[in-house]
């Protein structure tokens, strides 16, 4: 997919889009690249979509909350109908896609929130741009962490064409959803291209990650924790030449081609320990502490950049000035994330920020954007309060199924229909994850194509889905304290002696089911016991 050499991107026409969407980008790196776009191309129209995770935050985007060109989604990449939603509704012929989680630690403890959101959230997108036909360019943006660990001696970095050796959870999401990007690409001809990036830091960033986390450490008084013993080596970027090097990607780099965003000046763990005290003139003797390392804490991550220099882009910001810089931001803006106390901690897991979601702060930064959505349809503050409802529903092509959604639509009730195999017990934990519906409606099922004969001779097939998948369906509602309501069958009783033809006389649902002559009779009846 990607070459090292040959390349001619330099020389090609630079593209030009005209309505972007950028996933994440109320998030630290896509809220650079955004603002600067919005800005530097008034022209373009340019469309975020982000959930508003602990990690991300509506400040981050007001710089250009009143520009025209610029509107605020609050939805999730995982949503299939709002992605579906946006792209038909905003003719989006571009996508940067930031959205993802990121912080390696979380990754250890809570790791199928790094699949559902890195791998799930980037097939919805590519399936929605599969399905829409008029995406141009999908620039998807991965992590350096792909490639594994870098050999301490090694002079020349990982290229683009260099294996995928992932060590951690978050890593190897990333790594997946590069293949589906790059199956996406082959398969379907859709325009992707790549980015792997060295670390980035800078203004706005939430400190879970080093840099700001040893600022506001230094700033309280309180000791800078080090995993290990510090001599793991990283490179850093300041965001503004990031987002400068994504402006440039997005007019310049080659459909099919990946690009690296890094830098060849490399500094260790301590190294930037001791660089922060020395802002604050702090003794690093005295305020370093070294704590218990982290699991596969990577030795280096070492980058070949050249590819992307031959496009015209180019490190612009020294060490010194980018970490004055942010240092300078955050003491500026030290209530800025609120509460972060369990930020700092030396091994955070799993953090949500208070007032993310719903709190007089949010609320009063929604009001002070221009162009906001926050739902689908939805295009205006006095929009409706959400339903106290949500249903999922199962049996999207069948008669049943299909007229439920037609009721939720006609009585205003939110529902979405199921994506996974009720024999697939993970498909179904990722819909009720990824959905959150109150209730669960299941109204699938194999009745036979085109009529029941057919389960006569597809037995496996038909206990799979009308036994097993309800059974687990059901089990999967009952941990999640959700109510099933199960769509089944009357054709499980047939006329007997106390129920003559004609006498008016009807089965109960206490009855026990007594007809036998139809195979997919049989398996309702077994799950109706």
């Amino acid at each position: 997919m990607d070459s090292k050499s040959n390349h001619t991107g330099a020389m090609a026409r630079p593209y030009k889009p005209k309505n972007i969407l950028i996933t994440g980008a109320a998030g630290f790196i896509a809220s650079h690249v955004a603002i600067r776009i919005t800005k530097k191309y008034p022209d373009y129209k340019i469309i975020v979509l982000d959930k508003l995770d602990y990690c991300s935050n509506l400040k981050n985007l007001l710089p250009v909350s009143s520009s025209p060109n610029f509107k605020f989604v609050k939805g999730d990449i995982a949503s299939v109908d709002l992605v579906n939603f946006l792209l038909v509704t905003e003719n989006i012929d571009t996508i940067m896609h930031f959205a993802a989680q990121t912080h390696v630690d979380n990754s250890f403890g809570n790791s199928f929130e790094f699949t559902k959101n890195n791998i799930y959230g980037t097939h919805v997108l590519l399936e929605a741009c599969r399905i829409s036909g008029q995406i141009k360019r999908f620039i998807h943006v991965s992590t350096d962490e792909v490639y594994g660990e870098t050999d301490e001696d090694a002079v020349v970095g990982n290229h683009e064409a260099s294996q995928l050796l992932p060590t951690n959870p978050y890593a190897a999401t990333k790594a997946g959803a590069e293949m589906l990007v790059m199956a996406y690409g082959r398969s379907y001809g859709l325009p992707v291209i790549t980015t792997r990036g060295n670390n980035v830091y800078g203004p706005n960033q939430f400190p879970e990650k080093l840099i700001p986390k040893f600022i506001l450490l230094a700033m309280r008084g309180e000791p800078l924790p080090i995993h290990g013993d510090g001599v793991n080596v990283r490179s850093y970027l300041y965001c503004e030449d990031v987002a400068e090097a994504f402006e440039v990607i997005l007019h310049h780099g080659e459909v099919g081609h990946v690009y690296n965003i890094g830098t060849k000046r490399e500094r260790t763990v301590l190294d930037v320990a001791k660089d922060v005290c020395r802002l604050f003139n702090l003794e690093p003797d005295k305020v370093i502490m070294f704590v218990e390392n982290r699991p596969f804490n990577d030795q280096r991550y070492f980058l070949d950049d050249e590819k992307l220099k031959s496009l015209g882009w180019a490190e612009r910001t020294p060490w010194e000035e980018g970490l004055k810089k942010t240092m300078e931001w955050y003491v500026a803006n030290s209530d800025y994330w609120g509460d972060v106390s369990g930020a700092l901690l030396p091994h955070p897991r799993t953090l949500m920020m208070p007032g993310c979601e719903g709190s007089e702060e949010i609320k009063g930064i929604l009001s002070r954007f221009n162009n906001i959505q926050t739902k689908v349809g939805s295009t205006s503050d006095n929009a409706p309060e959400p339903h106290a409802f949500k249903f999922l529903i199962y049996g999207r092509t069948g008669w049943i199924g299909g007229l439920l959604g037609k009721i939720c639509e006609k009585k205003g009730i939110p529902y979405e229909y199921g994506n996974g195999r009720l024999q697939e017990r993970s498909s179904l934990v990722l819909d009720i994850q990824t959905i959150k519906p109150t209730h669960v409606f299941n109204a699938a099922g194999v009745t036979g194509r085109p009529n029941v004969d057919w389960c006569e001779s597809h037995k496996p097939d038909t206990i799979r889905t009308n036994v097993v998948g309800t059974l687990n369906l059901a089990d999967v509602c009952r941990k999640h304290g959700l109510l099933m309501m199960n769509y089944a069958t009357g054709c499980i009783f047939e006329y007997d002696a106390h129920h003559p033809e004609g006498s008016g006389i009807g089965f109960k649902e206490e009855d026990t089911p007594n007809f036998t002559g139809s195979f997919y009779s049989k398996t309702k009846a077994m799950v109706s016991r």
